[in-house]
């Protein structure tokens, strides 16, 4: 700990000028010129009166050189610690680590476990100690959220593998060496703007309620500088636990990413149950949590965000229990549909509330829309019935086109200049006139298109001169007649509304058939946005109602009982009698006296998984024998490797056990060691092999989902939830099975 030596001194009228300081800290903020005040005199943990509430000290650079730290508004700071006599103030304080206080050893110890259950990791050290003869430690390791059990410290590491050969005879398996350093704690620093040399320094803003930077990083709280004994420096944020928070939620679920406030609001209460079971875990370290992905990522007020304030101050002070404790808030980003029971990836006893458990929403949230229309085929061309049905829908082509299926023939030059009409009509635009017969020509009637919307000023405008001879590099390009006909072709291509056939040909010369002027008709709609097209949130379907979300506002539709239905896939719309949707579906539908006629449901290929939006919900990765020999080489050799062989699968589908088969024998890797001997972001995958003619693997392909452990909170599949409309108490209780929700403070 820090003693604030020099504070001792006169704290009595330190202490009575914060109190003034504080009754008048509006003014003073805007008065930079005025002298500050000192912080109070107080005992160690000397800062319950700067740093409100309770408090973390968080180290925010672990391994500097040399720091420098200020009042954003750039007013003085107070500089106290040992051996600085009395407080200075400086308008910035810079520390340098002083070479020469290194000191450090290296010692070999077994590792026997790696477990997630503190309890568990007691008992695997006793039985540790039962087989070795030798004292056992339990330390927690942030980097992997587990607490290690280690015996033994040898000079050398062939000692330590002597060690752990006896002790996988005696059935612990998986024992391995580990090397650890130590180093001598102590050391001085300068600070640079006194030239004194200190053992430590507490940073203390001038005035109440003063913001520190660190590096021009912005920090609330009070800033504690030491050496850390290795050459460099460690600097600590002591923060209140709320403001802590604010500086970390937004960084571990985006909120302009994820702008689902029940979602944050779940992330805020596990991000604050680890931080308060884990306080204290890098004591030895001179702070209580890390500001790295090793704990959680933590940047300060420099990320800080009104979404995630609001999920902060909403949840304030609710954590998860268990038991008579807080529980173990692991979480992860995308678990690919599916988390996993503790125990198969940190290995150990099983953790009750850390159960595999279904990504996705609840079924409450499902609800299925049901047609008496056909869906019979208009039509060879992808899409088309989607197409003639949204026309119909939007009062551009007749019903007894869609009807009668007499989409098949040429379209006349009477029903192409209606048809356009009333197109223009649904994009409620004032339109302009047409080209000049023959309309029905497939040129002529590209060419009327662009001039009823009034496109042909964005074509001479906006297609560059070269763009029309890049665009129509097509076989039958020379038909096109005159410049209007080229800039329209050329424009409705660079606008995704006309494609060549697929023998690269625009047939511009032959009669335009109604199945191809309802499809370029469609597509025109759909690149000038139709009003009366509503894109909204599927929020439900019961007594021949459709609910949905329009921004804030909840809406509910009559469906008519001969509504078209769709889905797209992709991109690729097929008709359905029957659709089920899940609440937050992206869905669009057009209304006739108010009833529902058309709608068309956006399905993912990739499933219903509530996690299906994160860009690393599927992934594949490629390696050589040689590169799997590479990633294996920290955990042991097994020669050339000639196959990976995945031996027992979790609940979820993941890998929990995998043996890599080699020419010199075999290794078995289990729970975490799976993926990071791999280098993947998962254990969730499968393999496929590609070999050479003689049979041997040349290359392993691995397909798999998520990115990271997968057990606990899934963030993406909180969003995923939180839009199909779940709260944060429903989030968390589906994660983490079982738990309660207390009040921390």
């Amino acid at each position: 700990m820090i003693l604030l030596r020099g504070l001792r001194r006169g704290g009595a009228t330190l202490a009575a000028g914060f109190v003034v300081a504080a009754a008048v800290a509006a003014s003073c903020r805007s008065l930079p010129d005025r002298a500050p005040v000192g912080p109070p005199a107080l005992p160690q943990p000397a800062f319950d009166g700067l740093v409100p509430g309770p408090s973390l000290r968080v180290g925010i650079l672990t391994d500097a050189r040399r720091v420098s730290i200020a009042a954003e508004s750039a007013v003085d700071v107070w500089v106290t610690g040992d051996g600085a006599g009395r407080p200075r103030s400086v308008q910035r304080a810079t520390f340098g680590a002083v070479s020469g206080a290194l000191s450090e050893a290296s010692r070999y110890r077994v590792q026997v476990a790696s477990l997630a259950s503190e309890t568990a990791a007691r008992l695997a050290s006793t039985r540790a100690k039962e087989a070795s003869g030798l004292p056992p430690t339990v330390q927690w390791n942030g980097a992997t959220s587990t607490y290690q059990v280690r015996v033994g410290a040898f000079a050398t590491r062939e000692e330590a593998r002597a060690l752990a050969d006896r002790l996988s005879w005696t059935g612990l398996r998986g024992a391995f060496v580990a090397e650890e350093t130590s180093a001598e704690l102590g050391g001085v620093m300068r600070l640079h703007e006194t030239e004194e040399e200190v053992s430590a320094a507490t940073v203390v803003p001038g005035y109440p309620g003063e913001i520190l930077t660190v590096d021009g990083t912005p920090y609330r709280g009070l800033i504690e500088v030491r050496p850390n004994g290795a050459g460099s420096l460690t600097v600590v944020n002591i923060v209140n636990v709320e403001d802590y928070l604010r500086g970390v939620v937004p960084n571990e679920l985006s909120p302009q990413g994820f702008p689902q406030i029940e979602a944050l609001k779940a992330q805020a209460v596990a991000a604050r149950t680890y931080a308060l079971r884990n306080r204290g875990q890098f004591r030895n370290r001179g702070y209580d949590i890390c500001a790295t992905p090793s704990c959680q990522v933590y940047r300060g007020m420099a990320t800080e965000d009104p979404l995630a304030d609001r999920a902060v101050e909403e949840t304030r002070g609710v954590v998860g229990a268990w038991g008579d404790g807080l529980i173990n808030a692991l979480y992860t980003s995308t678990c690919g549909g599916h988390t996993e029971d503790s125990q198969h990836i940190f290995e150990g006893e099983p953790v009750p509330y850390l159960k595999g458990v279904a990504c996705a929403p609840e079924r409450s949230a499902w609800g299925a829309i049901r047609t008496a229309a056909a869906t019979e085929s208009l039509g060879d061309e992808e899409g088309l019935n989607r197409d003639a049905a949204l026309l119909v829908a939007l009062g551009v082509v007749e019903p007894r086109l869609y009807e009668a299926k007499t989409l098949k023939g040429f379209a006349t030059d009477t029903e192409v200049r209606s048809w356009t009409s009333r197109l223009v009509t649904a994009l409620r635009r004032k339109g302009c006139p047409g080209a000049e017969p023959p309309l029905a020509r497939r040129a002529g009637f590209f060419h009327h298109v662009v001039a009823s919307l009034c496109w042909e000023e964005r074509a001479q405008r906006l297609l560059s001169p070269d763009d029309p001879e890049y665009l129509l590099q097509v076989e039958d390009g020379a038909e096109l007649a005159g410049n209007g006909e080229r800039l329209a072709a050329a424009l409705l291509i660079q606008e995704g509304v006309l494609s060549p056939f697929p023998d690269n040909t625009l047939r511009p010369g032959i009669p335009v058939t109604r199945a191809q002027a309802v499809r370029l008709l469609a597509r025109a709609a759909g690149r000038a946005g139709v009003p009366g097209l509503v894109t909204a949130e599927f929020r439900g379907a019961e007594a021949g109602e459709l609910r949905v979300r329009r921004g804030d506002a909840l809406e509910s539709h009559p469906l008519d009982r001969s509504a078209r239905l769709f889905r797209t896939i992709d991109g690729s719309a097929v008709a359905a009698s029957e659709i089920s949707l899940v609440a937050g579906d992206v869905v669009r539908f057009v209304t006739q006296e108010g009833r529902v006629v058309f709608l068309e449901a956006e399905h993912s290929r990739l499933g219903a998984a509530a996690d299906r939006t994160s860009r690393y919900y599927r992934w594949e990765v490629r390696l050589t024998p040689a590169q799997v020999a590479q990633g294996l080489s920290r955990y042991g050799s097994v020669g050339r490797v000639k196959d990976v062989v995945p031996r027992r699968i979790g609940v979820s589908g993941r890998v929990v056990e995998l043996a890599v088969v080699g020419t010199e024998g075999e290794l078995v890797l289990r729970g975490l060691k799976v993926r990071w001997a791999l280098g993947l972001r998962e254990n969730l995958f499968v393999v496929d092999r590609e070999t050479d003619v003689h049979g041997a693997v040349e290359r392993f392909v691995f397909t798999g989902k998520g990115w990271g452990h997968g057990v606990g909170l899934c963030q993406v599949g909180a969003y995923g939830m939180a839009v199909a409309g779940a709260t944060y108490e429903e989030i968390l209780g589906h994660y983490y099975t079982g738990i309660r929700l207390d009040k921390a403070y």
